[in-house]
C-alpha cells in the first residue's frame, strides 16, 4: 500500500511540474474571443446542424447540455429564482438523456409556469445568441423561445516554455495573469487570467480606422493595416462568421494613437464589441506573461485542435443590436 502511495504522489508531482514548466490547463472565462474561442455559449440545434460533423454529434452531449423552452402556457418571459445547484435526484435523468446532465441551472417562467435551464445566468449565456430580446416578447403556448444546447466553453493548453526562446510576435493568441492591472476606474481587473491577441509590441503605436488597427513599428514613418503584419488578422476583417474588425474606444478611440511602452504588450479581443482589453485598462507588463494559447482540448467541436486555426464560417457576420450577438456565433 505504501509503494502504491509513493507512486501516485511521484506522479502527482510529475504532472505538477509539467503543468508548471510546460503547459497549463485555461478554461475561456468570457465571450471576448469569438468567434476565435468561446466561453459558454447558446448553440441553435436547426442552425449549428450543416457545421456539426459524425464526430461532433457523438461527443456532443459531453460537452452541451440541453437549452430548449417551448412553454405550456402563454404569457411573457421573466427570471423565476436565483442560479442553483441542481439535487443528485435530478441528475438521475441522465441515465436517459445525457443533455440534460449539468449542475448550474437556473429558473425561468413563462405565465406562472417555472422552466429549468442550465447554466447560471441565462442572459449572457443564451439571450444574447438571439436575434431578439426574449423578455420583451408574449408568447403563444407552445411556441418555441429556443431549442438548442448550452456549450460548457472552450477548454485548452497554454503553452508556458516557447515564449523564452520565439518571442511573442503581433498576432498571436496569449494568456496573462492581471496582476497589478487596474481598469479605468481604478479598480483591479476581476479574474486572474485573461486571454486575448496580442496587437502591439513594445514601441508600436497604434490606431483604429474603419475597424481596422493600424500599426507605426517604431524607428518607422508611416503606419500599415495589422493584417500586413501578420495573416492572423486576415479573418477579423473578413465580415465572415461573427468576425466584425476592431471597434476604437478607450485608448483608441476614434482619432487617438497609443505608444506601448518599454517592456509592455496591447492585447484585444477578437470580439471588441464585448470585450474589455487594453483599451480601457492598459498594456500587458511582459512580467505578467504566461504564454501562447496551444490547443482545445475540451469540448469536441469546431474549434477542437490547435487554437487559431480555422478560416471563420462562410456565412455573413449581421451585426446586431447592442445586447445581442452577431447570429453566427450560435452556429459553432
Amino acid at each position: 500500500m505504501r509503494g502504491f502511495l509513493d507512486v501516485i504522489v511521484v506522479a502527482l508531482s510529475v504532472a505538477f511540474g509539467i503543468r508548471a514548466l510546460f503547459v497549463q490547463p485555461f478554461k475561456i472565462p468570457t465571450s471576448s474571443m469569438q468567434p476565435t474561442l468561446f466561453g459558454i455559449h447558446y448553440v441553435d440545434e436547426a442552425e449549428s446542424q450543416p457545421y456539426r460533423n459524425g464526430v461532433i454529434n457523438f461527443f456532443l452531449p459531453l460537452g452541451m447540455s440541453k437549452a430548449e423552452l417551448t412553454p405550456g402556457k402563454a404569457g411573457f418571459l421573466r427570471e423565476g429564482a436565483s442560479p442553483f445547484r441542481r439535487s443528485v435526484a435530478d441528475m438521475l435523468s441522465c441515465v436517459l438523456d445525457p443533455l440534460n446532465c449539468y449542475w448550474d441551472a437556473s429558473r425561468v417562467a413563462v405565465g406562472d409556469i417555472l422552466y429549468t435551464l442550465p447554466g447560471s445566468d441565462v442572459r449572457a449565456n443564451i439571450y444574447r445568441y438571439l436575434d431578439f430580446n426574449p423578455e420583451k416578447k408574449f408568447f403563444q403556448e407552445d411556441e418555441t423561445v429556443f431549442k438548442g444546447y448550452l456549450s460548457a466553453g472552450d477548454h485548452l493548453f497554454v503553452d508556458r516554455m516557447s515564449i523564452h526562446f520565439l518571442p511573442l510576435e503581433r498576432g498571436d493568441v496569449f494568456v496573462f495573469n492581471t496582476e497589478n492591472l487596474r481598469g479605468s476606474n481604478g479598480l483591479p481587473l476581476s479574474g486572474y487570467y485573461y486571454i486575448k491577441r496580442l496587437v502591439g509590441l513594445p514601441g508600436d503605436t497604434l490606431k483604429i480606422q474603419n475597424h481596422a488597427l493600424y500599426i507605426r513599428p517604431r524607428g518607422e514613418t508611416e503606419f500599415k493595416r495589422s493584417d500586413e503584419f501578420s495573416p492572423k488578422f486576415s479573418k477579423i476583417y473578413s465580415g465572415q462568421g461573427g468576425y466584425q474588425g476592431f471597434n476604437p474606444a478607450g485608448l483608441l478611440a476614434e482619432g487617438r494613437e497609443y505608444t506601448v511602452p518599454e517592456d509592455h504588450f496591447f492585447a484585444l479581443g477578437d470580439n471588441t464589441a464585448n470585450s474589455y482589453d487594453s483599451r480601457y485598462w492598459g498594456p500587458v507588463p511582459r512580467e505578467n506573461i504566461v504564454g501562447r494559447a496551444l490547443n482545445i482540448f475540451w469540448p469536441v467541436s469546431r474549434r477542437w485542435g490547435w487554437v487559431d486555426r480555422l478560416p471563420p464560417l462562410n456565412v455573413p457576420t449581421v451585426t446586431p443590436e447592442s445586447t445581442t450577438q452577431p447570429s453566427a456565433m450560435r452556429l459553432q
